[in-house]
């Protein structure tokens, strides 16, 4: 994967959390596994991307990140239960992530559409890919707490 793409992606989630939250996402850690790796993760928003690049990126993050960035979202009103609510501000961030990468990646010449989000919960979940293809973690950490963007892409992005 060109990184090139991967850091549009990188890019794209540091200014959507600061702009939401005024938060300072710090990057953590960068892991490549060229054969595909499992994921453990409390809650995930799964967006595919098509066009000229096809793939998923995935936001991986635990129920009390999930709340902060709902009450952000909904402009410091708080959200202490993880409901359709919460929920809905899981998804919106994955959108508005999605939407600034693919602006910055039409801008380098790559065309792509995302698709709808979906929301994966559960205690001691894993998210693997079939077939074993190469993806990226990115590890960020911030006063919310930790989240990790996870990219795949097919053939050579």
């Amino acid at each position: 994967m060109d990184s090139q793409v991967a850091n549009q992606f990188i890019s794209a989630t540091l200014s959507i959390f600061k702009q939401i939250g005024n938060v300072n996402l710090k990057k953590t850690g960068l892991e490549y596994f060229p054969n595909g790796h499992k994921i453990s993760a409390g809650i995930a928003t799964i967006l595919g991307i098509t066009g000229a690049l096809k793939g998923q990126f995935i936001l991986v993050l635990d129920e009390a990140m999930a709340l902060k960035i709902a009450s952000a979202i909904l402009m410091g009103v708080p959200v202490t239960t993880y409901d359709e609510v919460a929920e809905s501000a899981v998804s919106e961030i994955g959108n508005m992530i999605g939407g600034e990468a693919s602006r910055q990646l039409h801008e380098i010449g790559h065309i792509c559409d995302l698709t709808v989000p979906a929301i994966v919960r559960g205690k001691e979940m894993e998210i693997a890919f079939y077939p074993a293809s190469p993806i990226f973690v990115i590890s960020f950490d911030c006063e919310w707490g930790p989240v990790k963007l996870i990219l795949r892409f097919e053939g050579k992005a």
